[in-house]
């Protein structure tokens, strides 16, 4: 059997579940719905055996449809909601879609935690494109590369800021692929999201609305790319890197903004001219009166006003703290500063408590 009839035959995970559990001859079987999942969401049902794998496709499905009608101000495709199943359904690639009767079903592997993002995220764009396909009376499953892997793209860098400057970065650091390449779906994520979004900057909304309808429908946006610029590959490179010279300061990680806050608020100095030793706060405090500590203090406040912006929030209230005792230093009594230095001790708990919350629910988002 073909992946397409697989997929076709596939039905619902209810009736798989009944299917593959006959009930014990001495007790009655469990319902079918307490076998699955099931979350309705603007852009598509969502369903899956596992609480935590349908929550977590869920929000992408969310995260995109905000996107497109927020950001691209495209609205859901009319017509029956999608479909989305996440399981592990043998025989079937990672991400498979079928359209029939007019209802698209789109079945995915979210597989390990390092590609279940992007997975989730191609699921819910290939939902959102197929449906647009019907919706136009051109039904197809096949959309144009480009697009699944741009919508997959976006819907996680709307759900990881972070991702966003990781791959913007990235791209910094590469030459542009091909718009060959683009086409045929062979570019990393982060190229996938600037072809998106600068394909978004030059058409406008209701331009980029009907190119993602296109794209659908399986179109090539060959003759879309050459209304943009007659000569596209000369408009992609300079397009790509506008994107690239206008994103806005990064924002760092969790690990990385604590690490760095640490680091400042470490003092070194030799008092006495036997070796450096690690001061505290109140012990700093005491040592004002050295040019050499109240220079070097200086040069962490300005260092730390040029940094803060770009700290994760998580660490938002210590690097505050910090600044507030540098900001006092030179001139606060010693009982103020040791008050300062207590708070910004207490937000440094505090935002190291917050980060393993955190990172413990993403670990846990599947």
């Amino acid at each position: 059997m073909s992946p397409g009839a697989r997929l076709a035959a596939l039905g619902c995970l209810a009736a798989l579940s009944a299917q593959a559990a006959p009930p014990e001859p001495a007790a009655p079987a469990p319902s079918a719905v307490s076998r699955v999942t099931v979350r309705e969401t603007d852009l598509a049902t969502v369903v899956s055996p596992s609480v935590a794998e349908m929550s977590f496709v869920a929000a992408h499905a969310d995260a995109l449809e905000v996107h497109l009608r927020a950001v691209a101000r495209v609205g859901v495709p009319p017509g029956p909601k999608p479909r989305i199943e996440a399981a592990d359904v043998p025989g079937l690639p990672d991400v498979a879609c079928s359209v029939s009767g007019g209802f698209v079903l789109v079945a995915v592997r979210l597989g390990p935690p390092a590609d279940a993002p992007l997975r989730a995220g191609e699921a819910v764009a290939r939902a959102w494109l197929a449906a647009a396909s019907v919706a136009s009376g051109l039904p197809s499953t096949q959309a144009s590369s480009w697009a699944p892997a741009a919508l997959a793209a976006e819907t996680v860098a709307q759900l990881r800021p972070a991702m966003t400057d990781l791959w913007y970065r990235r791209a910094a650091a590469a030459p542009p692929p091909s718009l060959a390449e683009i086409v045929a779906g062979r570019v990393p994520p982060h190229e996938a999201l600037l072809f998106g979004r600068a394909l978004r900057r030059a058409l406008g909304h209701e331009r980029f609305a009907a190119a993602l309808a296109a794209a659908g429908r399986g179109e090539s946006p060959e003759a879309l790319l050459r209304a943009i610029d007659a000569q596209p590959e000369v408009w992609w490179p300079a397009a790509r890197q506008a994107l690239l010279d206008a994103r806005p300061a990064p924002s760092l990680g969790m690990a990385e903004s604590l690490a760095e806050l640490d680091a400042l608020a470490r003092f070194v100095h030799d008092p006495v001219g036997q070796g450096d030793v690690v001061l505290t706060g109140p012990q700093a405090a005491r040592l004002r009166r050295l040019p050499a500590v109240k220079d070097a203090m200086a040069g962490r406040l300005a260092r730390l006003r040029l940094v803060i912006l770009r700290q994760n929030p998580v660490a938002h209230n210590a690097w505050r703290s910090l600044g507030a005792w540098l900001e006092a230093y030179p001139s606060a009594t010693e009982e103020q500063l040791d008050s300062l230095w207590a708070a910004y001790l207490a937000d440094r708990a505090a935002a190291g408590r917050l980060a393993e919350e955190v990172e413990h629910a993403f670990g846990n988002a599947r």
